[in-house]
Formats: structure tokens, sequence, C-alpha cells
């Protein structure tokens, strides 16, 4: 499948990929894809209703709500 996005997302998309060694954008904790009946609860989820800092094996830094990003 083919998707077109502007210049800056293709840079943006093109630094993350170098970030990791990993050929998937967004790989699941394990390395491998995503799973879809995992991706409600562990991803989306916190992304749309903000998440508070986590440490540990799975740490990741507080997450605002997207509404806030919405304006």
């Amino acid at each position: 499948r083919t998707l077109v996005i502007p210049p800056f997302l293709a840079e943006l998309l093109e630094r993350h990929l170098e970030s990791h060694d990993n050929e998937l954008v967004f790989p699941a904790l394990s390395g491998g894809p995503l799973l879809t009946t995992d991706f409600h609860t562990s991803y989306w989820s916190p992304v749309r209703g903000g998440a508070e800092a986590r440490a540990g094996r799975y740490a990741r830094e507080a997450m605002k709500p997207v509404e806030v990003f919405a304006g």
C-alpha cells in the first residue's frame, strides 16, 4: 500500500526508523508487531486518555490526553 505524506513527516519518520534496529515503525515492547488484541488497552487508551509515568521494564513518561493537544 502506498501512503502519501508531507515532506516534513517523511523526514520525521526517517529519523524515527533510524532510532531503532527494527523495520517496524512502531514495534511492540517485545520487538514484534503490535497485536490487535492488545492495542486498545496497552497503547490507544493511554494515548487517548493520558497516562501517568511508569518505571521499570516498561517505563514511559507521563502522557497528556489527546484533547490537550486539540486546543
